[in-house]
């Protein structure tokens, strides 16, 4: 006897039940028919736009800075020194990456305004704390634009600059600009994704192989050696940390620009 068969049926007869083919088919397709429809209302329910049409247009903006709430629960407001001291106790080590102790790529990119903004000229104020994000269409992506911004004044205290790049062009960014306000730092294009590709967050296709591209943070120099780098499928969200290397380079003495 199975552990799923009543107690006074034999197992004989288990075994000689027919069970007719045209009801159970019939059952079948109900069950997969409700499973479609309670996927169908559950994918509404976490996609509000999706729920409501053209009706309800998503805030991208809103939705990042809830993420960024879920990693801490309000913006850095402790003295510099004090987020440092503890910094020391908590941070997050750079990643293997093969640009680490090396020069960074130098690169010349449009701002919003379609200026160009330089990694060679900026580095002649100070180090420069580089992201790479996929796009401002993902709350998650641009989330660590946010998370930065509403910490930015530490960054300024080390000397330090922050710039951020992804495939949007100018335009796209500087329209999200309109909608949801600028950030403190330049946010740059790399629509051809060569920047990336050149940091090393972006792998053309190849093979019959998708293209890959990744987040990516360079702590980077004003020798333009990269310091510190993380990369991968989600955005870095420490602040501290970066708050740490760039003061790490502080106290070494920062390097000389770059010739």
């Amino acid at each position: 006897m199975t552990r799923d068969e009543p107690a006074n049926v034999k197992p004989e007869l288990v075994s000689a039940r027919v069970i007719p083919v045209g009801p159970l088919l019939f059952c079948v397709a109900l069950a997969l028919a409700g499973a479609i429809l309670v996927g169908i209302a559950v994918w509404r329910v976490v996609n509000p736009a999706e729920r409501d049409g053209a009706t309800t247009a998503r805030d991208i903006a809103d939705e990042a800075r809830q993420l960024v709430r879920q990693n801490k629960p309000a913006p850095l407001s402790e003295p510099l020194t004090k987020i440092l001291a503890d910094a020391e106790n908590v941070h997050f080590d750079s990643y293997q990456h093969p640009l680490v102790g090396k020069p960074a790529p130098e690169f010349t990119a449009p701002d919003v305004d379609g200026k160009s903004w330089s990694l060679r000229e900026a580095l002649k104020q100070g180090p420069v704390v580089v992201v790479f994000y996929l796009g401002y269409y993902c709350n998650h992506c641009v989330s660590q634009l946010f998370d930065i911004n509403e910490d930015y004044k530490y960054f300024g205290e080390l000397g330090a600059r922050v710039v951020a790049l992804s495939p949007d062009t100018a335009v796209e960014t500087k329209a999200k600009y309109k909608e949801y306000g600028s950030f403190s730092f330049p946010v740059l294009s790399d629509s051809s994704k060569a920047i990336a590709q050149s940091y090393g967050v972006f792998t053309p296709a190849k093979n019959g192989e998708p293209p890959n591209l990744e987040h990516g943070t360079f702590v980077i120099d004003r020798k333009g050696i990269v310091r510190w780098a993380a990369f991968g499928p989600a955005p870095f969200g420490h602040n501290p940390t970066l708050l740490y290397e760039l003061d790490r380079i502080r106290k070494g003495g920062g390097g000389t620009p770059m010739p």
